[in-house]
């Protein structure tokens, strides 16, 4: 419920305050909460706020360590959380960064580069798997930090990944990681797709919801494929 808050976190961004919000609930992957609880226009909100920074861990060891990150910055941080429980992906040494990314698989006969977070990096590497089984080879990429991103380094990525790039969010279209992404690359010669929440959610299992509204393992597999 922070957009009840938006004034008030506005107001603290101009006033260069040192905040760090905490947001649960995000998406429709919440369940059968239903839509007044999906938070799905959070990241939207936070990206247009000056200097504010965007991170959205997706296991509990990047929440950890992003979480302590963010109580070494000064400003204003959002971290973007999820309800549902995760698979832990990272060991506890891996490091953490403002701007940064992390590819979670790859090779050197990469077609394609999906980007997910939170709920949707789970997604991504189970879309992974059965590509795999297809002989289609995919680069993951775990977009932890959405405020800032590092536009050149992720360009060289996709750049030797066939230059096609499929991202998925729970978030709507609208001023999510699909746009900011979709921006950074525009006129960069790669084909981005973009895979969020349409419309307005229901009730329901968080699986059913996510395959309703396209943003599961089986939606980013059909994507990449009709990509290809």
């Amino acid at each position: 419920f922070l957009t009840r808050a938006h004034d008030q976190i506005r107001m603290a961004s101009i006033s260069n305050a040192n905040l760090t919000f905490v947001g649960s609930h995000a998406g429709i992957s919440i369940g059968e909460d239903g839509p007044s609880q999906m938070g799905l226009e959070d990241i939207s909100m936070f990206r247009c706020l000056p200097n504010s920074l965007i991170f959205y861990p997706s296991d509990a060891v990047s929440t950890e360590k992003i979480t302590e990150l963010c109580s070494k910055i000064k400003g204003l941080k959002y971290i973007r959380i999820t309800r549902a429980k995760t698979p832990v992906v990272y060991s506890n040494d891996t490091a953490f960064e403002i701007g940064g990314f992390n590819v979670i698989k790859q090779s050197k006969k990469d077609k394609a580069v999906i980007v997910g977070a939170g709920i949707t990096l789970h997604e991504a590497v189970k879309a992974y798997d059965k590509l795999l089984k297809n002989g289609i080879k995919v680069a993951v990429v775990d977009c932890y930090c959405v405020k800032p991103f590092n536009s050149e380094k992720f360009l060289k990525l996709a750049q030797k990944s066939g230059k096609k790039v499929l991202v998925a969010e729970d978030h709507y279209h609208e001023g999510g990681i699909g746009e900011m992404i979709t921006n950074a690359l525009s006129d960069k010669g790669i084909n981005v797709m973009r895979l969020a929440v349409n419309g307005l959610p229901c009730s329901g299992k968080p699986e059913e919801l996510m395959e309703k509204f396209r943003i599961d393992n089986k939606a980013i597999v059909k994507t990449i494929k009709d990509m290809l």
